[in-house]
Parts: structure tokens; sequence; C-alpha cells
């Protein structure tokens, strides 16, 4: 028969355990990190996560993008996980998984910050 110190400490898991899959769920759905604003090609982070929302703060006068890569020298089109309206200001839901890094190229004129998590 199990003793009262097994039952607290089955119950101490339980609760362990969900609270690390609050955690998890907050993470995929609010984002652990929210970038600076940005106006010029930047690198925001390297290495996997999941992009949460872009944050267009400023319109632009051409497009921008945001790649799945790591450097902001020729971000190939095929790793473009967004392009960032010329006329539109908002937030922008994502939920996209990326495997490099973040990668944000503004169009002319565009600010830009986006939320993301962490794998």
């Amino acid at each position: 028969m199990a003793t009262l110190d097994d039952v607290l400490t089955t119950q101490k898991n339980g609760v362990i355990a969900i609270n690390n899959l609050g955690i998890t769920l907050k993470s995929y759905n609010e984002g652990q990190y929210t970038s600076a604003t940005v106006s010029t090609p930047t690198v925001i982070v390297s290495g996997a996560g999941r992009l949460i929302n872009a944050i267009i703060v400023t319109p632009g006068t051409t497009a921008g993008y945001i790649y799945n890569f790591a450097s902001i020298t020729s971000p190939p089109a095929s790793n473009a996980l967004m392009p960032l309206s010329s006329t539109l200001i908002g937030v922008y839901p994502i939920g996209a998984k990326f495997s490099v890094g973040i990668v944000i190229v503004p169009g002319t004129g565009q600010s830009v910050n986006v939320t993301y998590s962490l794998d």
C-alpha cells in the first residue's frame, strides 16, 4: 500500500507537470521575447524556435520580409516566413517555426518588430 509520502510526491509531480505545460503553452501563444523595433535589415536571433507575431509599427513605400535565415546578406526568397505589407500597420499572428534564425528586412521606411520563442 502507498504511504502518505508516496501520495504527496505523486501529487507534487502532477503539479510540476501542469506548471511546465502552462509555461510551454504561453511561449507558443504569447512568445518569450519581443525584438527591438528595426528599420534596417537586422538579425534578430540565431537558432530554432517559433515566430509568434510580426508588428508593423510604421508602413513604408515598399514591402519588407521576415526570413528564416541567420545573415542579412542575401536571404534567399525560399526562406521567407512572411511578407511585410507596405500599406498596413498592426499585429499579424504568424505561428511559424524557424530553424536557422530570424532576419527582418524592412521595406523602405518601415519599422517592424516581432515576438518569438526559442526551442
